[in-house]
Protein backbone atom coordinates (compact mmCIF):
# COMPACT_ATOMS: atom_id res chain seq x y z
CA UNK A 1 0.00 0.00 0.00
CA UNK A 2 1.38 3.56 -0.56
CA UNK A 3 0.67 6.41 1.32
CA UNK A 4 -0.35 9.30 -0.42
CA UNK A 5 2.85 11.84 -0.98
CA UNK A 6 2.42 15.61 -0.32
CA UNK A 7 4.54 18.13 -1.73
CA UNK A 8 3.92 20.62 0.80
CA UNK A 9 4.52 21.24 4.48
CA UNK A 10 2.40 23.56 6.38
CA UNK A 11 -0.40 23.72 9.16
CA UNK A 12 -3.89 25.30 8.57
CA UNK A 13 -6.35 26.15 11.56
CA UNK A 14 -9.77 25.54 10.24
CA UNK A 15 -13.13 24.09 11.13
CA UNK A 16 -12.72 22.54 7.78
CA UNK A 17 -10.08 21.99 5.48
CA UNK A 18 -10.26 21.82 1.85
CA UNK A 19 -7.46 21.16 -0.88
CA UNK A 20 -6.89 19.60 -3.88
CA UNK A 21 -5.11 16.64 -5.19
CA UNK A 22 -4.18 15.32 -8.66
CA UNK A 23 -3.47 11.35 -10.12
CA UNK A 24 -0.54 9.85 -10.22
CA UNK A 25 0.64 9.71 -14.17
CA UNK A 26 0.72 5.73 -14.78
CA UNK A 27 4.35 4.55 -14.22
CA UNK A 28 6.50 4.96 -17.04
CA UNK A 29 7.72 1.71 -19.44
CA UNK A 30 12.16 0.82 -19.29
CA UNK A 31 13.93 3.62 -21.16
CA UNK A 32 17.18 3.35 -22.66
CA UNK A 33 18.87 5.53 -19.23
CA UNK A 34 19.61 8.76 -20.98
CA UNK A 35 16.13 8.90 -21.42
CA UNK A 36 15.18 7.86 -18.08
CA UNK A 37 17.46 10.60 -17.14
CA UNK A 38 15.88 13.40 -18.71
CA UNK A 39 12.52 12.46 -17.89
CA UNK A 40 13.31 12.37 -14.15
CA UNK A 41 14.74 15.65 -14.49
CA UNK A 42 11.51 16.76 -15.74
CA UNK A 43 9.59 14.94 -13.31
CA UNK A 44 10.63 17.56 -10.17
CA UNK A 45 7.89 18.02 -7.32
CA UNK A 46 5.74 21.47 -8.83
CA UNK A 47 5.85 24.47 -6.28
CA UNK A 48 2.55 24.56 -4.28
CA UNK A 49 0.81 27.85 -3.71
CA UNK A 50 -1.25 28.53 -1.05
CA UNK A 51 -4.34 30.47 -1.35
CA UNK A 52 -6.00 32.98 1.18
CA UNK A 53 -9.96 31.86 0.25
CA UNK A 54 -12.99 31.98 2.88
CA UNK A 55 -12.56 28.52 3.52
CA UNK A 56 -9.09 28.40 3.75
CA UNK A 57 -8.08 26.42 0.79
CA UNK A 58 -4.80 24.69 0.15
CA UNK A 59 -4.26 23.03 -3.24
CA UNK A 60 -1.44 20.37 -3.20
CA UNK A 61 -0.52 17.56 -5.59
CA UNK A 62 -0.12 13.97 -4.17
CA UNK A 63 -0.21 10.35 -5.24
CA UNK A 64 -3.30 8.89 -4.97
CA UNK A 65 -3.69 6.07 -3.15
CA UNK A 66 -4.11 6.08 0.56
CA UNK A 67 -3.98 9.32 1.97
CA UNK A 68 -2.22 10.33 4.94
CA UNK A 69 -3.15 13.28 7.38
CA UNK A 70 -1.21 14.14 10.52
CA UNK A 71 -3.26 17.06 12.82
CA UNK A 72 -4.16 18.45 16.09
CA UNK A 73 -7.53 19.24 17.22
CA UNK A 74 -7.94 22.37 19.36
CA UNK A 75 -11.17 23.81 21.74
CA UNK A 76 -12.27 26.90 21.60
CA UNK A 77 -10.36 27.66 24.39
CA UNK A 78 -7.46 26.35 22.45
CA UNK A 79 -7.08 23.02 24.11
CA UNK A 80 -5.85 19.60 22.70
CA UNK A 81 -8.86 17.67 22.10
CA UNK A 82 -8.07 14.04 23.32
CA UNK A 83 -9.90 10.80 23.03
CA UNK A 84 -10.98 11.70 19.59
CA UNK A 85 -12.25 8.81 16.79
CA UNK A 86 -13.20 8.40 13.50
CA UNK A 87 -17.12 8.79 13.99
CA UNK A 88 -15.98 12.53 14.70
CA UNK A 89 -14.79 13.21 11.59
CA UNK A 90 -16.02 13.72 7.96
CA UNK A 91 -13.42 13.07 4.91
CA UNK A 92 -15.70 14.26 1.29
CA UNK A 93 -14.21 14.02 -1.74
CA UNK A 94 -15.68 15.81 -4.50
CA UNK A 95 -18.55 16.46 -2.64
CA UNK A 96 -18.76 12.38 -1.41
CA UNK A 97 -18.37 10.52 1.97
CA UNK A 98 -15.22 8.75 1.85
CA UNK A 99 -14.80 5.57 4.71
CA UNK A 100 -11.54 6.48 7.10
CA UNK A 101 -9.75 3.28 7.31
CA UNK A 102 -7.69 4.67 10.35
CA UNK A 103 -7.87 7.37 12.88
CA UNK A 104 -5.36 6.99 15.95
CA UNK A 105 -3.67 9.54 18.66
CA UNK A 106 0.00 9.04 18.98
CA UNK A 107 3.03 10.61 20.72
CA UNK A 108 5.35 11.55 18.56
CA UNK A 109 9.00 11.88 19.04
CA UNK A 110 9.84 15.52 19.28
CA UNK A 111 13.42 18.01 19.28
CA UNK A 112 12.22 20.97 21.29
CA UNK A 113 14.90 24.32 22.30
CA UNK A 114 13.54 26.22 25.21
CA UNK A 115 13.96 29.90 25.09
CA UNK A 116 13.88 32.00 28.08
CA UNK A 117 14.31 36.10 27.62
CA UNK A 118 16.48 37.58 30.43
CA UNK A 119 16.68 40.83 28.68
CA UNK A 120 16.21 43.96 30.94
CA UNK A 121 12.26 44.04 30.70
CA UNK A 122 12.35 40.80 32.23
CA UNK A 123 13.43 41.59 35.61
CA UNK A 124 10.20 41.10 37.43
CA UNK A 125 9.42 37.78 36.62
CA UNK A 126 13.07 36.33 35.50
CA UNK A 127 13.96 33.87 38.40
CA UNK A 128 10.44 32.62 37.87
CA UNK A 129 10.15 32.64 34.45
CA UNK A 130 13.99 30.53 34.60
CA UNK A 131 12.39 28.07 37.23
CA UNK A 132 9.23 26.89 34.51
CA UNK A 133 11.89 26.44 31.68
CA UNK A 134 14.03 23.90 33.93
CA UNK A 135 10.36 22.10 34.52
CA UNK A 136 9.57 22.22 30.73
CA UNK A 137 13.01 21.23 29.97
CA UNK A 138 12.51 18.22 32.52
CA UNK A 139 9.05 17.34 31.47
CA UNK A 140 10.26 17.07 28.24
CA UNK A 141 12.93 14.47 28.93
CA UNK A 142 14.28 11.99 27.48
CA UNK A 143 13.48 13.89 24.04
CA UNK A 144 16.23 15.67 23.04
CA UNK A 145 16.31 19.16 24.12
CA UNK A 146 18.21 22.42 24.11
CA UNK A 147 18.27 25.39 26.35
CA UNK A 148 19.16 29.16 25.32
CA UNK A 149 19.22 32.71 27.33
CA UNK A 150 18.34 35.68 24.85
CA UNK A 151 18.95 39.18 25.41
CA UNK A 152 20.44 41.40 22.51
CA UNK A 153 22.26 37.63 21.86
CA UNK A 154 20.85 34.09 22.01
CA UNK A 155 23.29 32.23 24.04
CA UNK A 156 23.17 27.88 24.43
CA UNK A 157 23.12 27.31 27.61
CA UNK A 158 22.89 23.41 27.22
CA UNK A 159 22.99 21.60 24.04
CA UNK A 160 21.43 18.64 22.80
CA UNK A 161 23.67 16.27 24.76
CA UNK A 162 23.31 17.42 28.43
CA UNK A 163 20.68 16.54 31.06
CA UNK A 164 18.37 18.53 32.96
CA UNK A 165 20.26 17.90 35.70
CA UNK A 166 23.00 20.12 34.19
CA UNK A 167 20.97 23.09 33.36
CA UNK A 168 19.27 24.48 37.23
CA UNK A 169 22.99 25.34 38.50
CA UNK A 170 23.85 27.36 34.97
CA UNK A 171 20.67 29.37 35.88
CA UNK A 172 21.08 29.88 39.87
CA UNK A 173 22.96 33.51 39.24
CA UNK A 174 21.35 35.07 35.67
CA UNK A 175 20.33 38.22 35.70
CA UNK A 176 18.54 40.67 33.32
CA UNK A 177 21.05 42.27 30.87
CA UNK A 178 20.48 44.05 27.75
CA UNK A 179 17.99 45.10 25.20
CA UNK A 180 15.57 42.45 23.63
CA UNK A 181 16.36 41.00 20.30
CA UNK A 182 13.63 38.61 20.32
CA UNK A 183 12.75 37.73 16.52
CA UNK A 184 16.67 37.47 15.81
CA UNK A 185 17.17 35.27 18.47
CA UNK A 186 14.13 33.04 17.51
CA UNK A 187 15.40 32.76 13.46
CA UNK A 188 18.80 32.21 14.93
CA UNK A 189 17.80 29.16 16.73
CA UNK A 190 15.16 27.87 13.87
CA UNK A 191 18.75 27.95 11.70
CA UNK A 192 21.32 26.60 13.56
CA UNK A 193 20.09 24.44 16.35
CA UNK A 194 17.29 22.19 14.44
CA UNK A 195 20.08 20.52 11.88
CA UNK A 196 19.71 17.20 11.18
CA UNK A 197 17.07 16.72 14.41
CA UNK A 198 13.91 14.60 13.49
CA UNK A 199 10.45 14.37 14.74
CA UNK A 200 8.31 17.24 15.65
CA UNK A 201 10.19 20.69 16.04
CA UNK A 202 8.95 22.97 18.72
CA UNK A 203 10.25 26.28 20.32
CA UNK A 204 9.24 27.04 23.89
CA UNK A 205 9.44 30.49 24.40
CA UNK A 206 9.32 32.43 27.87
CA UNK A 207 9.05 35.90 27.02
CA UNK A 208 6.85 39.63 27.52
CA UNK A 209 6.83 39.32 23.82
CA UNK A 210 8.73 42.51 23.67
CA UNK A 211 11.61 43.51 21.27
CA UNK A 212 13.42 46.41 21.47
CA UNK A 213 16.91 44.94 19.34
CA UNK A 214 16.22 42.66 16.21
CA UNK A 215 16.94 43.80 12.55
CA UNK A 216 14.52 40.93 11.17
CA UNK A 217 10.37 41.67 11.84
CA UNK A 218 8.04 39.34 13.93
CA UNK A 219 7.04 38.37 9.87
CA UNK A 220 10.55 37.33 8.86
CA UNK A 221 10.33 35.09 12.31
CA UNK A 222 7.64 33.77 11.57
CA UNK A 223 8.20 32.91 8.04
CA UNK A 224 11.38 31.43 9.29
CA UNK A 225 10.02 29.11 11.93
CA UNK A 226 7.25 27.60 9.38
CA UNK A 227 9.83 27.27 6.83
CA UNK A 228 11.55 24.95 9.04
CA UNK A 229 8.23 23.10 10.25
CA UNK A 230 9.32 24.66 13.68
CA UNK A 231 5.93 24.79 15.92
CA UNK A 232 6.40 28.04 18.62
CA UNK A 233 4.88 27.47 21.51
CA UNK A 234 5.16 30.97 23.46
CA UNK A 235 4.59 31.72 26.97
CA UNK A 236 3.90 35.15 27.58
CA UNK A 237 4.16 37.13 30.93
CA UNK A 238 0.77 38.83 31.72
CA UNK A 239 -0.70 40.18 35.17
CA UNK A 240 -4.31 41.19 35.91
CA UNK A 241 -3.83 44.77 34.25
CA UNK A 242 -2.98 43.73 30.88
CA UNK A 243 -5.41 40.87 30.39
CA UNK A 244 -8.54 43.72 31.76
CA UNK A 245 -6.85 45.96 28.81
CA UNK A 246 -6.37 42.83 26.34
CA UNK A 247 -10.18 42.08 26.89
CA UNK A 248 -11.33 45.89 26.11
CA UNK A 249 -8.86 45.75 23.06
CA UNK A 250 -10.54 42.14 21.81
CA UNK A 251 -14.38 43.28 22.64
CA UNK A 252 -14.21 46.59 21.44
CA UNK A 253 -13.51 46.82 17.80
CA UNK A 254 -11.86 50.33 17.16
CA UNK A 255 -10.95 50.81 20.86
CA UNK A 256 -8.85 53.82 21.43
CA UNK A 257 -5.71 54.31 23.91
CA UNK A 258 -6.94 55.85 26.79
CA UNK A 259 -5.43 58.60 27.98
CA UNK A 260 -4.25 57.38 30.93
CA UNK A 261 -2.92 54.91 29.33
CA UNK A 262 0.63 54.89 28.11
CA UNK A 263 1.66 54.68 24.46
CA UNK A 264 4.23 52.02 25.47
CA UNK A 265 1.66 50.13 27.17
CA UNK A 266 -1.07 49.96 24.51
CA UNK A 267 2.21 48.98 22.21
CA UNK A 268 3.00 45.98 24.70
CA UNK A 269 -0.46 44.66 24.17
CA UNK A 270 -0.27 44.59 20.45
CA UNK A 271 3.30 42.98 20.35
CA UNK A 272 2.18 39.91 22.60
CA UNK A 273 -1.30 39.73 20.54
CA UNK A 274 0.47 38.84 17.30
CA UNK A 275 1.89 35.74 18.21
CA UNK A 276 -1.64 34.37 19.78
CA UNK A 277 -2.70 33.92 15.85
CA UNK A 278 0.25 33.06 14.01
CA UNK A 279 1.62 30.63 16.69
CA UNK A 280 -1.88 29.13 16.88
CA UNK A 281 -2.38 29.05 12.74
CA UNK A 282 0.74 27.29 12.59
CA UNK A 283 0.08 24.36 15.18
CA UNK A 284 1.35 25.88 18.30
CA UNK A 285 -0.24 27.83 21.01
CA UNK A 286 0.28 30.89 22.71
CA UNK A 287 0.13 31.13 26.69
CA UNK A 288 -0.55 34.00 28.66
CA UNK A 289 0.99 33.04 32.43
CA UNK A 290 0.64 35.48 35.10
CA UNK A 291 3.28 36.53 36.48
CA UNK A 292 4.86 32.62 35.39
CA UNK A 293 3.24 31.35 38.65
CA UNK A 294 -0.15 29.52 37.51
CA UNK A 295 1.10 26.95 34.61
CA UNK A 296 1.10 24.34 37.82
CA UNK A 297 -2.26 23.17 36.28
CA UNK A 298 -1.81 22.90 32.91
CA UNK A 299 1.86 22.04 32.90
CA UNK A 300 1.32 18.00 32.15
CA UNK A 301 -1.56 19.06 29.39
CA UNK A 302 0.81 21.30 27.30
CA UNK A 303 3.54 18.35 27.59
CA UNK A 304 1.03 16.35 26.57
CA UNK A 305 -0.06 17.81 23.57
CA UNK A 306 3.48 18.87 22.29
CA UNK A 307 4.34 14.90 22.30
CA UNK A 308 0.88 14.40 20.64
CA UNK A 309 -1.20 13.82 17.24
CA UNK A 310 -3.83 12.39 15.07
CA UNK A 311 -2.95 10.56 12.06
CA UNK A 312 -5.33 9.55 10.12
CA UNK A 313 -5.72 7.52 6.82
CA UNK A 314 -8.57 6.99 3.88
CA UNK A 315 -8.85 5.51 0.82
CA UNK A 316 -10.47 7.23 -2.22
CA UNK A 317 -13.33 5.77 -3.38
CA UNK A 318 -12.66 7.61 -7.36
CA UNK A 319 -9.84 6.44 -8.97
CA UNK A 320 -10.74 8.41 -12.75
CA UNK A 321 -11.29 11.48 -11.34
CA UNK A 322 -7.67 13.96 -12.10
CA UNK A 323 -8.01 15.90 -9.59
CA UNK A 324 -10.64 16.70 -6.62
CA UNK A 325 -11.21 18.45 -3.78
CA UNK A 326 -10.77 16.90 -0.19
CA UNK A 327 -12.42 18.21 2.86
CA UNK A 328 -11.73 17.08 6.28
CA UNK A 329 -14.31 18.25 9.49
CA UNK A 330 -14.51 17.65 12.68
CA UNK A 331 -17.95 17.01 14.37
CA UNK A 332 -17.31 17.87 17.57
CA UNK A 333 -17.84 22.08 17.53
CA UNK A 334 -16.12 24.13 17.54
CA UNK A 335 -13.00 21.94 17.24
CA UNK A 336 -10.38 23.45 15.15
CA UNK A 337 -8.13 21.49 13.14
CA UNK A 338 -4.86 22.21 12.84
CA UNK A 339 -3.51 20.02 10.01
CA UNK A 340 -0.28 18.98 8.73
CA UNK A 341 0.73 18.17 5.45
CA UNK A 342 3.92 16.52 4.76
CA UNK A 343 6.23 14.11 3.63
Amino acid sequence: MRIARVLLVSFLAVQSISFLTARPQEEAQPQPQNQSQNQNENQQPAEVESQDLTVEQIQVLMELETIQLRFLVRDADGNFMRNLTARDFTVMENGHEQNISLLKEQQVPISSVIMVDNSWSTSQFLAKAAQVAVDFFKGLQPEASAFILFAEQPRVVIDWTEQAKDLAPQLNNVKPNGKTALYDSVIWASKNLFKDKIGKKLIVLLTDGIDTASRSSFQEMMKVTRDQGITLYPIIYTNQYIENYRRNLKSTPGYRRPRSVSNDFHNLILMQNRFIDQSLRFGGRTIFSNAFSDLHNIYGDIIHEMKSQYVMLYQSTDLDTAKREVKIQTKKGPGRIFIEISH
